[in-house]
């Protein structure tokens, strides 16, 4: 199976813990990364681990005595299948979306100015593909 579905939280946390790692790593690495967030004891990690191989999210080298997990999408793909899905489900209502993001503080200014240099550079790139047309 292929990596094609939106992961619940808890998954994703793993998947984050994954991904910001340099390295493959063991379940109990995963358990010790989680430790602050999730009071989950190493069979929980396994029993998540082996959800995410099973949908494509993760490797395992099972060589050595204590297997290493790795992820197998990277982050900016799952981002963007996951945003995706988001605005097949918002469908014509993102303004309201975004509007509601904005009103409730949600993004921080960073993240406003951030967005706002993105869809400038978007507006410019189809008003540049307009002319050609």
């Amino acid at each position: 199976m292929s990596a094609t579905e939106r992961l619940p939280n808890a998954e994703l946390d793993i998947m984050r813990v994954l991904w910001g790692a340099e390295k493959p790593l063991k379940a109990s690495e995963l358990t010790s990364a989680l430790s602050e967030e999730r009071a989950w004891k190493r069979q929980t990690v396994h029993v998540l681990l082996s959800r995410l191989e099973k949908k494509g999210y993760v490797g395992v080298d099972k060589s050595a005595y204590s297997h290493l997990f790795y992820p197998l999408i990277d982050e900016n793909d799952y981002l963007a299948l996951a945003s995706s899905g988001l605005v097949k489900k918002v469908g014509s209502s993102i303004h309201s979306m975004m509007a509601s993001l904005i009103e409730t503080n949600e993004l921080s200014d960073e993240d406003i100015f951030a967005l706002s240099e993105m869809l400038n550079a978007k507006c410019k790139e189809i008003e540049a593909n307009r002319k050609n047309n």
